[in-house]
């Protein structure tokens, strides 16, 4: 091969090409056996634990993070009895910039690396915008986006290092189409499209992936309550907003279990998601802008 020749095979990546998974099964690039990830929002009843059991059911040994020690604990112990996984329960609140990069080193001390950290941020406000405190605002753009910021910008400390891994953010298909009483949460949404994309940007030629999933509407014990409760004026909007969507803007005509979510995050993390990169994958049973 002369030099010219030498030159376009390395523009084409040639020499980078997944040759070897050409004769594995999908189920076989699934596996995640030896590799670590970080899950935070990990200690409740939703997406967060659902991604953490379905990474440690891949072979993943897990870092669950969570602001309540308690809650993390036992959905760690739940995934290590479920997988015979290592499952690692940390303290810590994702809206403090330090807590967030302590914890992000804890987590790769105790499993021995850092592959896969799974960002998932959890803080929502609902209701009419004119009626939106300030607080409420703040904390909305916090839970939602800049912890988010905070988290990928612990585990780079890490993956830039060595040069590989996946970061992978959780956003909400409320990031691309309009609901009434949701517009800071769906403001801050869009913006994780936009982090997302712009991460990718700057890092994959250095090694590292960013991807982001878009959830639409999962039902979780704290949801159910939320729409089943009695109904006042503050939180009409809201939740007209998601029975509209579920009867009228959802395609598949339900809602989600957060496990189905969940399903979407382990692929991404998988060898069979390495050609993916900056994208945003909507999981929403097809809910479209009305």
């Amino acid at each position: 091969m002369d030099t010219q020749d030498q030159d376009w095979a390395r523009v084409l990546g040639f020499d980078r090409l997944p040759y070897d998974t050409v004769d594995k099964r999908v189920t076989d690039l699934l596996d995640l056996r030896g590799k670590k990830a970080i899950v935070t929002g990990a200690g409740g009843d939703g997406l967060g634990q659902a991604i953490a059991n379905r990474l440690g059911g891949c072979g993943a040994d897990i870092a669950l993070v969570g602001r309540t020690f308690e809650k993390v604990q036992r959905r760690a112990a739940e995934v290590e009895q479920r997988w015979g996984v290592r499952a690692v329960p940390i303290k810590a609140d994702m809206s403090d910039w330090d807590q967030v990069h302590r914890a992000v080193a804890e987590s790769r001390e105790a499993l021995g690396g850092l592959d896969i950290m799974v960002n998932n941020p959890v803080m929502v406000s609902a209701g009419a915008f004119e009626r939106h405190t300030k607080q409420e605002i703040d904390l909305t753009v916090l839970g939602s986006l800049t912890m988010m910021m905070y988290g990928a910008h612990a585990a780079l400390e890490f993956l830039l290092e060595q040069g590989s891994g996946k970061i992978i953010n959780i956003g909400a298909v409320a990031g691309r189409v309009q609901q009434n009483g949701l517009t800071v949460y769906a403001a801050c949404k869009a913006g994780v499209i936009g982090f997302t994309r712009n991460l990718a940007y700057e890092f994959a030629s250095r090694g590292v992936n960013v991807l982001a999933v878009a959830p639409g509407i999962m039902i979780k014990e704290d949801m159910k309550r939320y729409l089943m409760a009695p109904r006042n004026d503050a939180e009409r909007a809201g939740r007209d907003s998601v029975a509209e969507s579920i009867t009228q803007r959802v395609q598949l005509g339900r809602a989600a279990l957060p496990e189905e979510v969940a399903n979407v995050v382990a692929f991404l993390a998988s060898p069979a998601a390495d050609y993916m990169c900056g994208q945003t994958i909507d999981v929403a049973g097809g809910q479209w802008m009305g």
